[in-house]
C-alpha cells in the first residue's frame, strides 16, 4: 500500500489542476475519502476540488456532513468546464465503473485518471488509468486515506477525520462487516487526528420516520431457507441505501446468515442489496445480475427487471449450492 502512496504523490505533482469524484449518491465512505484525499492534496499546495453538487438531493447525512465545512472547494455540472484544462488529472474513489460515476462523462474530457477502490473488480472497469489501486480486502476507501495521510505525514482536520470516522461506521455495518485489525487501526488514527465520537453520531442518526418505514418493510420479510432472509420493498421507487439497510437489519435475526433485499429503483431499474456473515459469498450471487461488491456485501441493479423472475434466480442458485456443498 505504501507504493501506492508514494506513486500517488509523484502523479499528482505532475498536474495543475485534481478533480476528486466518487459514485452517484455518494455515502458516508464516498465522502469521507474525498474530504481526506482532498485535505492531502491540498497539503501539496495543490488546486483540488471535489465534483460534487451540493444542492442535489444527496444522502441526508452526507448532506450534513457538507455543512460541517466551509472550506472545501465543490465543482458541478453546472460549472466543472470552467476549472479542468489539459493538465487535470482525475481521482476517481470508491468505484471503478463508468456508468457508476457521480458524472459518468468526466471520463470523456478528463483522460488522466487515477482509481482508488475496495470493491471486488467488476469486467467493465475504466481502462488506461494511470493508477487502478483495488484492495478488495479494506473495509472502505475512508480505511486506505487514513492510511495514505498517516504514511505522509498529513494531518487530518478534526472535522474531517470525524466524517471520515463514520464513513467507515457506515461501510462496516457498526463493525459487523468487512472489519479487520487495519480498520480499527484506521479509527485510532481518526481518533488521533481529532474525531468527535458525538458529532459522528449526530451524522448517523436517522428520522423515526426513515426508521418505522423500514421496520414496516422487515415486518413482511420471509425465510427462503434455513439461513437466507429476503425482504421485498414494493413502493414504486426506492433509494439503494434503503435496500442496503434493509438488508442489514435482516442479518440481526437469529439464523439468519445471508439476507436480500430487492426493491424498484428510479428509471425502472431492481435494485438488489445482499449482505452474508456466513459462508455465502453475497458478490457471486450479485455478478449473477451483472453487479459486484464483497464476499459480505454486494449489490446489482437489473434495467427493466423482475423481481419474481430475480428470486427465483437467486433460490435456484441457493438450491444449487446447497446440494453441492451436501455432495
Amino acid at each position: 500500500m505504501n507504493s501506492l502512496f508514494e506513486q500517488l504523490v509523484k502523479i499528482i505533482n505532475n498536474y495543475d489542476k485534481i478533480v476528486i469524484m466518487a459514485h452517484l449518491k455518494p455515502d458516508l465512505d464516498a465522502f469521507g475519502s474525498s474530504l481526506g484525499l482532498y485535505e492531502i492534496i491540498k497539503s501539496y499546495q495543490k488546486d483540488v476540488a471535489i465534483f460534487l453538487d451540493v444542492q442535489d438531493e444527496i444522502n441526508s447525512s452526507v448532506k450534513e456532513a457538507t455543512g460541517l465545512l466551509d472550506n472545501v472547494k465543490y465543482i458541478s455540472v453546472n460549472n466543472y468546464k470552467d476549472y479542468i484544462s489539459s493538465n487535470t488529472l482525475l481521482i476517481i474513489l470508491d468505484v471503478h465503473q463508468q456508468e457508476r460515476l457521480y458524472y459518468p462523462n468526466i471520463i470523456e474530457e478528463i483522460k488522466d485518471v487515477v482509481i482508488i477502490d475496495h470493491h471486488i473488480k467488476s469486467k467493465n472497469y475504466i481502462r488506461n488509468t494511470k493508477i487502478f489501486y483495488n484492495d478488495s480486502l479494506a473495509s472502505s476507501v475512508t480505511e486506505i486515506i487514513v492510511f495514505c495521510a498517516k504514511y505522509l505525514n498529513c494531518k487530518l482536520s478534526s472535522t474531517t477525520a470525524t466524517i471520515m470516522l463514520a464513513g467507515i461506521e457506515t461501510d462496516t455495518n457498526d463493525y459487523n462487516l468487512k472489519t479487520t485489525a487495519n480498520t480499527y487501526l484506521a479509527c485510532s488514527y481518526l481518533m488521533e487526528f481529532g474525531a468527535d465520537n458525538l458529532t459522528k453520531q449526530e451524522l448517523l442518526k436517522e428520522t423515526k420516520e426513515e426508521y418505522l418505514k423500514r421496520a414496516d418493510y422487515i415486518k413482511s420479510s420471509f425465510m427462503i431457507n434455513n439461513y437466507t432472509a429476503v425482504c421485498i420493498l414494493n413502493n414504486k421507487e426506492n433509494a439503494g441505501e434503503a435496500l442496503s439497510l434493509v438488508a442489514e437489519e435482516m442479518l440481526k435475526f437469529e439464523n439468519v446468515t445471508f439476507a436480500i433485499a430487492i426493491g424498484r429503483l428510479e428509471n425502472k431499474y431492481i435494485g438488489i442489496s445482499a449482505k452474508s456473515i456466513g459462508d455465502i459469498d453475497a458478490c457471486k450471487y450479485m455478478k449473477m445480475f451483472n453487479g459486484g461488491g464483497h464476499f459480505n456485501q454486494a449489490a446489482a441493479q437489473v434495467a427493466n427487471g423482475n423481481i419474481k423472475n430475480i428470486l427465483d434466480t437467486i433460490k435456484k442458485a441457493l438450491e444449487v449450492e446447497h446440494e453441492s456443498n451436501i455432495n
